[in-house]
């Protein structure tokens, strides 16, 4: 009865913000983002779209005023009518995939369509590796194919920025403590790839950053699956994206 009300809550509230939404995303936008990775990108367990609706909904992003964004990616999804209302229903999040398996779909020839308009992302936003951790492989085995993850979006996108997250916890659970241990062996092995692959390009323009999804995140903003953010918990997420984005926005040509 609790979550139904706070479902009905959230709906009403998403399409009161339609309009607003709306108005803003007519606007030429500056910043194309693609939300890149699993469930999680995806906004599962969310009423509104997780934290791809409040990267588009609670403003300000970069130098005091809201940044005119328009999210894109390889999947048109419908069910958040607030971020199809406002044209902001696009992403690459695949519930249940592994870094290897979105590894694989990054490297795709001819690649995957980038909706909308086909044009390449500013910023690709990569929340990757809690599938592999909950599906058994070691930190060292989601690390590798991470890796091999980043140098596949690359490919693809010369001139993107990528923001590479350290993922949030598993709850709690008895069942998550092992998986606990793992992501963070898993996350402090992702400085080391982000320095390894920046190698590659200019100091002055590195093509990889890191926004840390993990420290202080308040595990209590997770449903009981102990895997997905509730709306407080991708709120969270969004605030911690939206400093990354702003950090690297005139790098990305935004």
């Amino acid at each position: 009865m609790l979550r139904s009300s706070v479902r009905s809550l959230f709906t009403a509230l998403a399409c009161l913000a339609a309009f607003a939404l709306s108005s803003t995303s007519a606007q030429a936008a500056t910043c194309r983002i693609e939300p890149f990775g699993d469930s999680i990108t995806q906004g599962y367990g969310s009423f509104v779209g997780g934290y791809r609706y409040a990267l588009v909904t609670w403003p300000p992003l970069v130098g005091g005023s809201p940044l005119s964004i328009q999210m894109v990616g390889a999947q048109v999804d419908t069910t958040f009518p607030g971020l199809v209302a406002a044209n902001q229903h696009h992403h690459s999040g695949v519930p249940g995939w592994r870094n290897d398996q979105l590894a694989t779909a990054a490297a795709l020839q001819p690649p995957y369509f980038v909706h909308p308009g086909g044009q390449a992302p500013n910023i690709v936003l990569v929340h990757a590796g809690t599938n592999d951790i909950h599906q058994g492989a070691s930190a060292s085995t989601a690390a590798f194919r991470l890796q091999t993850l980043l140098v596949n979006l690359s490919t693809k996108y010369p001139s993107s920025k990528l923001i590479v997250a350290k993922i949030i916890p598993f709850g709690p659970q008895p069942e998550h403590v092992a998986r606990n241990q793992v992501v963070v062996q898993y996350n402090a092995a992702i400085p080391g790839i982000v320095t390894n692959l920046n190698a590659f390009y200019p100091p002055t323009n590195p093509k990889f950053f890191i926004a840390d999804m993990h420290a202080y995140f308040p595990t209590n903003h997770l449903w009981p699956d102990g895997i997905h953010p509730t709306d407080n918990g991708y709120y969270e997420m969004g605030v911690r994206w939206s400093m990354s984005i702003e950090a690297i926005a005139d790098l990305a040509g935004c």
